[in-house]
Parts: C-alpha cells; structure tokens; sequence
C-alpha cells in the first residue's frame, strides 16, 4: 500500500495544494500578497497561490513528524539569513503564518490537537495524504517506468 512516505514530497505537496485551492471554505487571509515567510527571505513569495502549497507542506510535515508544535514548524520552514560580511545563520521561518496554517487545517478536520505534545493528523488527513499519495504514484509510474519495483 502506497503511502505519503512512498513518494516524493513535492509531488504530493503539489496535488494536494490543487485540491485544497478547490475548497470553497479555505480562504487565503488577505496579507498573503505583501507578507514574507521569514526573516532569512528578501521578497514575498511570486507563486499567488502560495498559501495553499504552504498549507499542503505544512499538512505533510504534521503527518510526517507528529506531534509537532508551531514553533517546530517555524524552524522547518526556516532557512538561512544573509547577515553581509558576517556568516549566515539559521532562522525561523514566520510563525503567524505557520500559525494560521495549523488554524485552518485545525478547521477542516486534518489536525487535531493532542493535550500534551502539540499537533497529529487526524484520520481523516491521514487518508486525504494517502490517497493522494497513491494517485501520484499511479502517474509517476506511467511516466517513469523504473518506479514500479518500489
């Protein structure tokens, strides 16, 4: 059985962005044009729609290292800062918009909150990401044939 470990992850980030962008109840807030996803980056993001791959990544990250908490999120998605003639150094990503990802896949019943450690994938997630997953391995075998031994 196929599952969101099998394959690769931007393969399944990409899918799963499509169908959440299909959603009629997801909404990107409206600071999603000007915001910058961290200290380390210079510009906002180009892709508009990036809101929605934000949201499946973040949803796979939940599914892959659960539980896990905001600010474990933030330094998933953080990168490293250009700080001049000085070396780079590590930094956190931002952590209202990992915060408001969590929300709203809290929201739609993909993540749960767990009492003590932070947050799991409920099951509903859980084959939302499978199932995907296996579609994608479905057409990445079509594509490329060595893929069917794994």
């Amino acid at each position: 059985m196929t599952t969101a470990y099998d394959v690769p992850a931007s393969s399944v980030i990409e899918s799963i962005a499509r169908k959440l962008k299909e959603d009629k109840t997801i909404q990107a807030p409206e600071w999603t044009p000007y915001v910058k996803t961290g200290v380390h980056k210079e510009m906002p993001p180009d892709d508009p729609d990036w809101w929605y791959t934000r949201l499946a990544a973040v949803l796979r990250k939940v599914y892959m290292k659960g539980p896990i908490g905001v600010a474990r999120l933030t330094a998933e998605f953080g990168g490293s800062r250009d700080r001049g003639a000085k070396p780079n150094r590590a930094r956190k990503g931002s952590g209202s918009v990992a915060r408001k990802c969590i929300q709203q896949l809290e929201e739609l019943g993909y993540v749960k909150k767990n009492k003590t450690q932070g947050r799991v994938i409920t099951s509903t997630g859980r084959s939302l990401l499978d199932n995907t997953a296996r579609e994608v391995m479905g057409s990445l075998e079509r594509d490329i044939p060595a893929l069917s031994k794994y």
